[in-house]
């Protein structure tokens, strides 16, 4: 039989912290608006590169900062980040402006993921509830789609009314503003135990996380070149095309190791 959850106060905090942070309301026209701002596509996949890099390098020195502020305090500096990035979207003219808004942007997503999740876990831990955990932490994240969902058709009547993608920045600001001083008012022992902050240990953690990215970048160049074969073998009538593709992939050995038919 599942647990019956207890619906108290704490449960609708958890709920609406969901709610607030996934009213973003820029998520479903992001790249309409960097085009309306004159971005082409190269440009803005720069961007999205921009983000993904600084968030996969600085995720887990975040993580030991983390753990030196307390819980509470990291998810209020990640807002405080998101909120600095969206006004930074906002004035934005230029390039260098949406690439330093969009690493702004990422680091503190950086400083946010899995921390309320964190907390989620300890408070069912402290209350003697965890064999809860799975349908309790199913029911906040129930709360973060219909925030989803709502941030859409928010968005959409923002920039209907308005006919303009810029203002949905500022509007994004209210929800994050309302979560901050709901995180805040979260009770202290979900800030987990504090850990002294070390510098030493930041750089160490950020060297090992870079060098890991780099090894990924150079495991990318190590393609077989007979599972391409094999994929060749396998998607006949197609001479003329693939090819060509494999020149792309490994130059020089299309001709070499593609078997004619």
């Amino acid at each position: 039989m599942t647990p019956r959850i207890e619906k108290n106060l704490q449960y609708y905090k958890f709920c609406l912290y969901g709610l607030l942070k996934n009213l973003r309301f820029f998520d479903a026209f992001l790249v309409l608006f960097l085009l309306e701002s004159g971005l082409d596509f190269l440009l803005i996949g720069v961007l999205y590169s921009i983000r993904e890099v600084t968030l996969a390098i600085t995720e887990i020195p975040s993580g030991v900062i983390a753990d030196a502020l307390g819980r509470r305090r990291t998810l209020v500096t990640s807002f405080a980040l998101y909120i600095f990035s969206f006004i930074l979207f906002y004035f934005a003219g230029h390039f260098i402006w949406f690439a330093a808004a969009m690493f702004i942007f990422a680091f503190g997503d950086a400083f946010r993921t899995g921390v309320h999740k964190a907390m989620i876990f300890d408070y069912l831990k402290r209350n003697n509830r965890e064999d809860q955990k799975v349908n309790y932490y199913g029911h906040t994240r129930s709360w973060s789609q219909a925030g989803t969902a709502l941030s859409s058709l928010i968005a959409a009547f923002i920039v209907f009314y308005t006919g303009s993608f810029r203002l949905i920045f500022p509007a994004t600001i209210i929800p994050y503003i309302a979560d901050m001083f709901l995180v805040w008012s979260y009770p202290r022992y979900l800030d987990g135990k504090n850990i002294p902050f070390s510098a030493s240990l930041i750089v160490r953690e950020f060297k090992e996380v870079f060098i890991a990215f780099l090894s990924g970048f150079r495991k990318l160049t190590f393609i077989r070149v007979d599972q391409l074969v094999a994929l060749y073998r396998l998607l006949p009538g197609s001479k003329r095309l693939y090819p060509a593709a494999f020149e792309t992939i490994c130059p020089g050995t299309a001709r070499s190791c593609i078997p004619e038919h």
